[in-house]
């Protein structure tokens, strides 16, 4: 004999039918609940795909590798953590130096007599842990000459000087006991601005150590300097046939 389950037409329902139908679907649902609380490895696997996992993995090492580029961005960015030192600054020029003031700007040339040397200016102010910028550009002489700033002057055989150059070039000099020394030797630099065009130097001095940046970009530092000492603009005379000179403005000092 074939045994079916008969269901009641919709017209035959009672009462009774209704309560044990709902009753029968409350406990199938009780049930579903209950097996997904007790089982939830297996509600992760439905919930959180393999492929997610690898996704959220691949997100966070972007993260980490676009933090360590930051810091290392901004290790070589210029920081200014002082005060600014207001102050009018006059020059002393250097020996084989001559130099003037004209339209804002200070123009010091160096001297044709002596080949393979600089001339520079010192300032009226001595400074310790500090930061200097200036605007500078040639004006005349051959592209291979420099110009620049000196930094951490103690006397005419102790300091240190940057010096870029309108052929794209720059280096680090530093005269220590009378001696002279490239601390960096002169190299090209890809964001020096060429020819007459003016550049923005900048050096920020903290103990015996100098970091030099153009134009907003960190180029070098050098260290066992003075701790401190003068500034000011600097030219490179290369050769005797052509004067080298430069004209600087706009000097801003900050301690730090």
């Amino acid at each position: 004999m074939e045994l079916r389950k008969e269901y009641p037409r919709p017209d035959e329902l009672s009462s009774s039918h209704c309560e044990g139908y709902f009753a029968r679907a409350l406990l199938r649902y009780t049930y579903s609940l209950r097996r997904n609380v007790n089982e939830p490895e297996e509600r992760a696997a439905v919930l959180v795909p393999t492929g997610l996992w690898r996704i959220a993995v691949g997100a966070l090492a972007l993260v980490a590798v676009a933090g360590v580029a930051m810091a290392v961005w901004l290790g070589t960015r210029p920081v200014v953590t002082g005060a600014p030192i207001a102050t009018e600054l006059t020059w002393t020029l250097g020996p084989g130096a001559s130099g003037y003031e004209a339209n804002e700007r200070f123009i010091l040339r160096g001297d044709t007599a002596q080949v393979d040397s600089l001339a520079y200016a010192t300032s009226n102010i001595l400074l310790g842990d500090s930061a200097v910028q200036v605007r500078a550009a040639q004006t005349s002489g051959p592209d291979d000459a420099g110009y620049g700033m000196v930094v951490r002057y103690r006397a005419p055989d102790e300091y240190v000087t940057l010096f870029i150059g309108a052929d794209g070039y720059m280096a680090v000099g530093q005269m220590s006991g009378g001696v002279w020394r490239w601390r960096v030797p002169w190299q090209q630099w890809p964001h020096i601005r060429r020819g007459p065009a003016e550049n923005l130097l900048r050096a920020e001095c903290r103990a015996d150590l100098c970091r030099f940046f153009v134009n907003g970009e960190f180029a070098f530092e050098v260290d066992s300097l003075a701790t401190e000492g003068r500034i000011g603009p600097a030219v490179w005379q290369p050769t005797s046939t052509n004067e080298v000179s430069a004209a600087f403005r706009d000097w801003r000092l900050w301690s730090q």
